[in-house]
């Protein structure tokens, strides 16, 4: 129980610690500003294919099952690899 509760916690202040300018939604123009239209060519391809790819600051690369905040943020590149370890999505979130 002491466990579930440390995580819990950890869970909660990352959640917490994202830019508040760019975390709502309703506030997004809709114009992206991670960059992620630069790497669309990466699509389909094996995770592998990013080694040595100069990604632009902040970005993350989720996995199936992986554990994520949900905070909205237009300036992180969020790279998606499904479960045959290939390249899913390419977005700004």
């Amino acid at each position: 129980m002491k466990k579930l509760c440390v995580l819990s916690t950890i869970l909660l202040v990352a959640a917490c610690s994202g830019d508040p300018r760019l975390s709502d939604p309703e506030e997004f123009d809709g114009v992206p500003r991670c960059g992620a239209e630069k790497f669309q060519n990466l699509l389909g391809k094996r995770e592998s294919a990013l080694e040595g790819v100069d990604l632009p600051e902040p970005y993350r690369i989720l996995h199936p099952g992986d554990v994520i905040t949900l905070d909205f943020s237009p300036d992180r590149m969020t790279i998606d690899i499904d479960g045959l370890g290939l390249i899913s999505s390419i977005t700004c979130r």
